[in-house]
């Protein structure tokens, strides 16, 4: 193999980057041509990458974290009254701590509650 010699790979020639990627001097698609471009990619099925408008989001008076550890189904059957009630999460754990309050008789956490919910 010592007295064969390799094929040059043409490394050493000067390559024109440009003249291969063809981006030298490619106008900038107009607003028609971008439309267009955003239709055929949405019928093909691709959603754009571009940032959707931000829509003003409520203020939510869920603000701090509350968690814990539960037996295996509780947070099933949780989501499922919630569910029933058709009530989010935090409303319904509000509504299970006022019910818990209400059936101890417990009159002074009655008032913090009212006090925090409003």
């Amino acid at each position: 193999m010592s007295n064969q010699q390799r094929v040059s790979l043409g490394l050493d020639d000067e390559i024109d980057l440009e003249e291969l990627t063809g981006t030298a001097h490619r106008p900038p698609p107009t607003a028609e041509q971008q439309q267009q471009i955003m239709e055929a990619s949405a019928a093909s099925g691709f959603v754009s990458r571009e940032p959707t408008p931000r829509r003003r989001r409520r203020r939510t008076p869920y603000t701090t974290q509350f968690g814990g550890k539960c037996r295996e189904g509780m947070k099933l059957l949780f989501q499922e009254v919630a569910d029933r009630l058709e009530l989010h999460d935090t409303q319904t754990l509000e509504e299970a701590i006022l019910a818990l309050i209400e059936k101890e008789g417990f009159d002074d956490l009655k008032q913090r509650y009212k006090g925090l919910v409003g």
